[in-house]
């Protein structure tokens, strides 16, 4: 029994979308009202910066890019598919989130041995900073001279290697810090992730495994307050310093199972469908859906993404769309520049630009 079929259009093929991609589709589509039954899991855990898209391509396509993440988005996306880059990468991208925010990521992917034979590695540092605030009180609305800063932090260090031809896995662990004034919450995690390119007419089969690690627990100096231990004796003599208690939560641990397939491809133009299915501890299951054309074997790309559909009112995202330009140097440089758009429900567009080095 043939696996897929094979259509033309003007002589060109035109591949028949295989009955595995299909599946995700059937399954979030039978019976989408169970979401609403199900109380919502919303802002149950730490590490919220983590569900922050980084890469303009992956961006763009919604973060359907499990199974295509092969290159230095990979160390966030799918760590198994950094094994697939021939050459070393270094990726730079700014973000203005929302009400002043900034999302940053620089990371690097270094191949080992002969053609990366004895695997991959990789670092990278992501941050959502913000400038400093003035403190103000119920007695101080209007500020009291006083600043403080906030931001959230993720470094991490990234392996992966070809167990068979066509198949890969890759870990990474990394340490998340959350910061305010001078309360701060810090743990390790780890991620995995698995590559896999099917006999099915080149499919692609991703699967990943993010933010498996400890719980973050707010400490610090902000946390001490001064009570009174017996409020109905006279004078100072009861005060004394006391730390307020703050509970541990989880970071959000998440699966993701993404499949890409080229559905037509000449010399010319390639056109890929990406569905990626998301199981995360702290929100509903959904699915991402995206589409990219590929001109001149990949000089010049567009794509188009709807993230998480069926999230019913926990859905943030309506839709992305993006593009992006590679050019290579006399020097030999490859330069890869990307830009994505995001269309959030409430807070309106962010922009994200992006430029990967290889050499």
């Amino acid at each position: 029994m043939k696996h897929h079929m094979n259509v033309s259009v003007n002589n060109k093929p035109v591949r028949m979308i295989p009955r595995a991609l299909l599946l995700i589709f059937m399954l979030f589509l039978m019976k989408p009202e169970l979401h609403a039954q199900v109380i919502s899991k919303t802002g149950t855990t730490s590490g919220q910066f983590l569900h922050i898209p980084v890469g303009a391509r992956a961006t763009a396509l919604g973060g359907a890019v499990t199974a295509s993440s092969l290159d230095a988005t990979g160390l966030i996306w799918n760590p198994a598919g950094i094994a697939a880059v021939n050459n070393r990468q270094i990726m730079i991208e700014h973000s203005e989130w929302f009400a002043g925010i900034q999302h940053n990521f620089i990371g690097g992917v270094l191949p080992l041995g002969d053609a990366g034979d004895a695997g991959t590695v990789g670092l990278y540092v992501v941050a959502l900073t913000m400038e400093d605030m003035e403190e103000t009180t119920f007695e101080e609305q209007e500020g009291t001279g006083r600043y403080f800063g906030a931001g959230n932090y993720a470094v991490g260090a990234s392996y992966a290697r070809y167990l068979m031809e066509n198949f890969a896995i890759g870990g990474t662990v990394k340490y998340v810090y959350e910061k305010i004034w001078n309360t701060s919450a810090g743990g390790w995690a780890v991620d995995f992730g698995t590559h896999y390119v099917t006999p099915f007419d080149g499919m692609r089969f991703g699967v990943r495994i993010a933010n498996f690690g400890q719980k973050l627990n707010m400490e610090g100096d902000d946390l001490i307050t001064t009570v009174d231990i017996d409020p109905g004796s006279e004078g100072n003599n009861n005060r004394i310093d006391a730390r307020l208690a703050t509970d541990s939560f989880d970071l959000p641990l998440m699966l993701q199972v993404g499949l890409a397939y080229d559905l037509y491809e000449t010399s010319f133009v390639r056109m890929t469908v990406l569905a990626d299915a998301i199981s995360p501890s702290d929100a509903q299951q959904s699915v991402n859906l995206g589409t990219e054309l590929s001109f001149y074997e990949g000089l010049i790309s567009v794509q188009a993404g709807l993230p998480e559909l069926f999230l019913g009112d926990d859905r943030m995202f309506r839709f992305a769309l993006g593009g992006g330009v590679r050019y290579q140097l006399n020097s030999g440089l490859d330069l890869d520049i990307g830009y994505a758009m995001n269309d959030h429900q409430y807070l309106g567009i962010t922009n994200r630009f992006s430029l990967k080095i290889g050499f």
